[in-house]
């Protein structure tokens, strides 16, 4: 016996002393409990694990003994073991707004219900009429709130195997919509905030590749014709003045047609 000292030891001795007056072995046990197999009477009296309620009335109603003392020190061995794991507050169910307020409140609710072990709650899903199946894994990713209920059916499932009678799912499955449109609308948010983010990167890039090719070419200065050397001085200088302060764009330089004779352009004239 692990802790005979405390609520979960006295609750351990208790079913063990009911099966010894009882003179019966665990495979007579498990024949006169049906629904409950050996290695599960065995653990309800190991001391170590907190069984469910029910395998504790079927435990005494195998012995032939009256359930009631059994059933108050299973109430202690709960209430012992929702202190133990240290509940923490979570709002009503009908205040649940959001993924962490829905897992506080499954989380209590687990404890309320005296913490059965995530394969005890499968097997209940399993049993239980009207619900689906949930695996253990889960329904340990649930309880330690590491995932959130994926349809109301599986939220209905837990809530038939935590003792949750059916007249109060009604709430709890609001509260799970609620949550969901939540879930939604935030993953929705999510997606937008990424798709402007990855619009303004590429945005960004592409500036940033003109604004490089339009250095590169900047860089590279364009060569320009050198005048005749015929050409009148004063002009010459202050069309390179002008070219070399980059208000020209095209400078060319024309010279006569040689089959014409005209006195009045006898030298070549620059264009701008």
């Amino acid at each position: 016996m692990p802790h005979p000292h405390r609520a979960l030891g006295r609750l351990a001795l208790g079913l063990r002393n009911t099966r010894h007056q009882a003179h019966l072995t665990y495979t007579q046990l498990a024949a006169n409990a049906p629904g409950f197999s050996r290695p599960t009477l065995q653990r309800a009296a190991s001391g170590k694990t907190l069984p469910t309620r029910e395998a504790v009335a079927a435990y005494a109603q195998a012995c032939d003994a009256d359930p009631g003392p059994l059933l108050e020190l299973w109430e202690a061995a709960a209430r012992e073991r929702a202190a133990a794991n240290l509940r923490k507050p979570a709002p009503a169910v009908r205040q649940i707004q959001d993924e962490a307020d829905m897992g506080a409140a499954l989380r209590n609710l687990h404890l309320d219900a005296g913490a059965p072990s995530c394969r005890e709650i499968e097997r209940r899903t399993r049993t239980s009429p009207g619900t689906i199946r949930v695996p253990r894994n889960t329904v340990h990713q649930i309880l330690s709130r590491q995932r959130f209920p994926s349809s109301r059916d599986q939220l209905r499932a837990l809530l038939s195997a935590l003792g949750v009678p059916v007249t109060g799912h009604e709430d709890w499955l609001r509260a799970w919509s609620r949550v969901h449109r939540r879930l939604q609308a935030d993953r929705r948010a999510a997606r937008t905030r990424k798709d402007r983010l990855q619009r303004r990167i590429n945005s960004d890039s592409n500036r940033l590749s003109a604004a490089h090719t339009s250095g590169l070419c900047t860089t590279i200065p364009a060569p320009r014709p050198h005048p005749p050397g015929n050409l009148d001085p004063a002009p010459v200088a202050w069309i390179t003045s002008l070219g070399s302060a980059s208000q020209i764009s095209t400078l060319t330089y024309t010279r006569p047609d040689s089959t014409t004779n005209n006195p009045a352009r006898p030298t070549p004239t620059p264009h701008l």
